[in-house]
């Protein structure tokens, strides 16, 4: 995939989109760059999930455009776009519950050849030592927990270049969060991929991401980073309605 000298892999330019006839995302102008963690904050409504639909192909956008390396991506079908490495990992840790957890890493990672496919799994493994505990437990059994772990693995497994990750965390205990977001970032170092993410855990996930967008009504309100977020009270002004620029 060809990529420009900004090193810019996905570009969206006035992106319009919603509902039969509600919008939703209005004038969405956003771009992300090669090995970055991107996160979207904004309040319950404010479009993010929309968003990642809508450059995951599941919604079409009503104008704009959005282009992936030197592709323009707009008219492309979400298996499509997965097949030139944009993934999506949707709320809910989706598993194959009649197969184990090795065959479902086999089922994900079909792509790949025999030895390409040996070292991936072990490079999850390694990562997640207990996964290779329970490789032929059905996954239909595996802990909430358990369950995460693999369906984050089936993900990465495939190389993407993008990742999108629509509240990777939901439905987990607390301690098992911040757990959860250091293995996002260490498989993101290791595949030099991107990742945008709406996360509920907001503090969590700033602790791992480069760059911020917040949103706010459906649309960008500001680009920042987690540094300056803490510094200028960004979230608060953000949540309570007060004025962030």
């Amino acid at each position: 995939m060809a990529e420009n000298i900004n090193n810019v892999i996905l570009s969206l330019e006035n992106i319009e989109a919603g509902y039969y006839e509600r919008i939703v995302l209005k004038n969405i102008k956003i771009e992300l760059k090669k090995d970055e963690i991107v996160l979207l904050i904004g309040p319950n409504g404010a479009g993010k999930s929309t968003l990642l639909k809508v450059i995951a192909g599941v919604l079409r956008p009503w104008k704009g455009k959005l282009t992936f390396g030197d592709k323009e991506i707009n008219e492309f079908s979400p298996a499509k776009r997965a097949k030139i490495g944009i993934s999506y990992f949707m709320q809910g840790a989706e598993v194959f519950p009649d197969l184990t957890v090795k065959e479902n890493l086999e089922v994900a990672g079909l792509s790949l050849d025999k030895k390409r496919f040996s070292e991936k799994i072990n490079e999850i493994f390694q990562l997640f030592p207990d996964l290779d505990k329970i490789k032929d437990k059905r996954a239909g059994l595996l802990s909430g927990g358990e369950r995460h772990r693999l369906a984050l693995s089936m993900v990465f497994i495939k190389e993407p270049k993008l990742v999108l990750f629509d509240e990777p965390s939901a439905g987990l205990s607390p301690i098992f969060v911040s757990e959860l977001l250091e293995k996002i970032k260490i498989m993101k170092e290791n595949l030099k991929a991107t990742i945008l993410m709406v996360e509920q855990n907001v503090k969590e996930g700033m602790k791992i991401s480069d760059r911020v967008y917040l949103m706010k009504d459906g649309e960008i309100v500001k680009e920042s980073t987690p540094d300056e977020i803490e510094r200028e009270n960004l979230l608060e002004r953000l949540f309570f309605g007060q004025n962030i620029f």
